[in-house]
């Protein structure tokens, strides 16, 4: 599918118009209920969108970014629950570049209200298309919601992209993709010093403890041979593009995870006429440009950015579609996502020490004035100008201090984040960790690495290591001999380690885990970090194990498995397509192209998606009229509603016998049960199949859906059937709907027989002429 085409046809000397930087923003993350920082985001007090880094929504981040980078257009994509809060926010909201966010005529900010709940990208990008937010043969910019980024050059990214779209037939994508190459340096180097540190150690001796003319293996110096401290995992996950090196257009991914089973090994062929690069620093961003016109390559089992891309590289000998990348490097882009805990806190941290947003901390995205100052004390501790206040001498660094917030002495504050009106007791040691608005911490509490939602209780010496505690929680005091005290209590606090608590009645309370007086519930363990640990890209073999011989026997029956796996998927995925087009009609055309690719994907044959449409089309009628004791109506809404599909599918899809003898079985099995209104009108069905749904195509080639001879081919098959029905005599489901089916075949036979003789006589009257 060529999307420039239109674009190629501009006159000769017409003065050239740049295009609207049109951004849309996905502001709902797709896998809400298990997201690493749920229960306290996504909740229903707390829209991702509005999700605090130090103190600042996210979304603001990316419009004041955005803004700096010139955009003219952003539509915010959100589930209904969202939009109120997220429309008060940004109600007066200005950037950095003093433009009312909601109203400004330069930057336009519209908010807009998915009509079904996004799960998948697949569901934004439907809305997009029957909302008609973006023009046709345009490019825009998808955003995701659950990263905060600095790009300094996003409007020559985009004419890039164009530049793309122009030259390069069928160019739908370009995705943005962060170099880690410094990262992976720093890994590198940290593997090879533990490991000669580790040789040293064995010999009796430490590297660090000689000299720099030393040698061991490399001749390096003392300070050379100090760690770097490089991050455990990368921001995202590591993939290896292989490239055109003229035009930038991907010819291979393949993405890096956290696996027990060994990756396969990656092959790759070059030619001597064409140029390729192969990068393995990039990690994609989540941000991509995208042609309006390859929103339809979008298909129901595209759940997020990359199973797109994959699918893109999948279809791309069918399609002809190919997609490109453009990596970027800091200072001109920086992204980090909130892909976990650590990432979220992480965030906070590199915003203090402005590391991606300079200057974010002293000015303020909502209103003219400044919010925060400066510590004199310490250059990454920032106070707010209402009533925030630290009297003690060990708060920072990377600390901000919210509204009427006030740290007592003897505390311990390092890079945390404390929301509007948080309190803390004498005597805390709060590390790494973000506090949101009405928090309340006892005495002598202990908390590092964890999140702590809308006005939790942490009574006095509680815990909390590496959690998520749900907002209105309420950490008590545990009984003695649950856990730990000391000398000058006679209790211990609440211990909660590696946890997620959720706000729950009284009733269903935890005690053992929120200690006694709590309230409160852990989740299970929903989030699996994938991304593969930096350090074992430099020290594991992923070169896959050999295949074992009962691997090699079993593989008839697994393949048997996947097949009835991939064939309930594909059947899934389409009834879905059939009920959108069934709610909506005029978007019919957009579901049939998407099941096209559907079926593709799935590697199912044109017969089994014209089985699946068919079958779900005449549930459909059958649920609508089930009440109904006549017969007649619903014959009717039958014949209307196949003329609907008749041209938009089945002349499309319908390419042989196959495909209508596939059809002709779906509709006996759709009312094959005896209960069934239409049971015995098998031959009113398949009448309107060969000459009843559509006059003006049964004039122009002798039938609507199904020929004549596929008919009479299915009486033969039917008769032949019925003399080994003993085949389908037992009483499991399958044969059930089979039985059901020959029911209804031989109650047609008749009606067959008639047009074989129909046939039959025209044929000997072409004969005579």
């Amino acid at each position: 599918m060529d999307f420039s085409a239109s674009r190629r046809g501009m006159e000769v000397g017409r003065k050239r118009q740049n295009p609207p930087f049109v951004v849309i923003v996905i502001g709902e993350v797709l896998n809400a209920s298990s997201h690493p920082l749920f229960p306290v985001a996504p909740a229903e007090e707390l829209p991702f969108a509005l999700l605090p880094v130090c103190n600042t929504p996210i979304i603001d981040y990316i419009l004041e970014n955005l803004a700096v980078n010139g955009a003219n257009e952003i539509y915010i994509l959100l589930n209904s629950e969202s939009v109120a809060p997220v429309c008060q926010h940004l109600q007066g909201n200005r950037t950095a570049c003093s433009r009312p966010g909601m109203q400004g005529s330069d930057l336009k900010v519209e908010v807009v209200a998915s009509t079904r709940k996004m799960t998948s990208l697949f569901d934004a990008t439907t809305q997009i298309l029957e909302q008609n937010i973006v023009q046709q043969n345009s490019s825009f910019l998808f955003v995701p919601i659950d990263a905060i980024a600095s790009f300094q050059n996003l409007s020559d990214l985009l004419e890039t992209h164009i530049q793309r779209t122009m030259n390069i037939k069928n160019y739908a994508a370009t995705l943005l993709c962060a170099s880690v190459k410094s990262l992976l340096e720093d890994t590198l180097h940290d593997v090879l010093v533990g490991e000669l540190n580790k040789q040293e150690r064995a010999a009796g001796s430490s590297l660090l403890e000689r000299d720099s003319t030393s040698t061991v293996g490399l001749n390096i110096g003392a300070a050379e041979r100090r760690p770097h401290t490089a991050p455990e995992y990368l921001p995202n996950h590591l993939t290896m593009f292989t490239l055109e090196k003229a035009t930038g257009v991907v010819q291979n991914m393949v993405r890096l995870e956290q696996d027990e089973k060994l990756a396969e090994a990656v092959t790759m062929n070059f030619r001597k006429n064409e140029s390729f690069s192969v990068r393995t620093d990039l990690g994609p961003t989540g941000y991509f440009f995208c042609s309006a016109g390859a929103l339809s390559l979008f298909t129901f089992h595209t759940v997020d950015a990359h199973s797109f891309f994959v699918s893109l590289l999948a279809s791309q000998e069918l399609f002809g579609n190919v997609f490109g990348i453009q990596a970027v490097t800091p200072p001109m882009g920086i992204v980090q996502p909130i892909n976990s805990l650590r990432a979220y806190i992480q965030a906070n941290i590199d915003v203090c020490f402005r590391r991606m947003f300079p200057l974010t901390r002293e000015s303020s995205f909502l209103g003219d004035g400044f919010r925060y100052a400066v510590s004199p004390h310490c250059q990454s501790v920032y106070l707010h100008q209402k009533k925030a206040e630290v009297l003690s001498n060990t708060c920072g660094p990377s600390v901000v201090v919210g509204e009427q917030v006030v740290v007592p002495p003897n505390t311990v504050i390092r890079g945390t984040v404390l929301g509007k009106g948080v309190r803390i007791g004498e005597g805390s040691t709060i590390i790494g960790c973000v506090l949101l608005d009405g928090a309340v911490v006892g005495r002598g509490c202990f908390l590092i690495r964890s999140l702590i939602g809308y006005n939790v209780v942490l009574n006095d010496r509680a815990e909390v290591s590496n959690s998520i505690i749900g907002s209105g929680c309420n950490i008590g005091v545990a009984p003695c001999g649950i856990c730990r005290t000391d000398s000058n209590s006679p209790a211990g606090g609440t211990v909660v380690q590696d946890k997620a608590i959720i706000n729950c009645e009284v009733s269903q309370t935890e005690e053992g885990i929120t200690g006694h007086g709590g309230r409160g519930k852990s989740l299970p363990r929903r989030y699996v970090n994938n991304i593969i640990p930096t350090r074992e890209l430099f020290v594991r073999d992923p070169v896959p194990c050999e295949a074992s011989e009962a691997s090699d026997d079993n593989d008839g029956d697994d393949d048997d498995d996947d097949d009835s796996e991939k064939m309930a998927g594909f059947k899934e995925a389409v009834v879905e397509l059939v009920n959108q087009a069934l709610r909506n009609p005029s978007h019919i055309e957009h579901c049939v192209f998407q099941m096209r690719n559907t079926r593709l994907s799935f590697e199912r044959k044109n017969s089994d998606l014209c089985f699946i449409v068919t079958e779900r089309l005449l549930t459909h009628v059958l649920e609508k009229h089930g009440p109904s004791h006549d017969p007649r109506p619903v014959i009717e809404a039958v014949n209307v509603l196949f003329g609907r599909w008749c041209h938009p599918f089945y002349l499309e899809m319908v390419t042989g016998h196959d495909e209508m003898q596939a059809i002709m079985e779906a509709t006996c099995i759709a009312v094959g049960d005896r209960n069934c209104l239409l049971h015995l009108r098998g031959p009113q069905l398949l009448e309107c199949l060969y000459n009843g749904c559509d006059e003006e195509l049964y004039d122009e080639r002798g039938y609507c859906i199904v020929s004549g001879q596929s008919l009479v081919e299915f009486g033969a098959r039917v008769r032949r059937l019925v003399r080994e029905r003993q085949m389908y005599a037992d009483d499991n489901e399958g044969d059930a709907r089979k039985e059901g089916m020959l029911r209804v075949a031989v109650s047609c036979l008749g009606f067959i027989d008639g047009v074989r003789a129909f046939l039959e006589e025209e044929e000997e009257e072409d004969l005579q002429e």
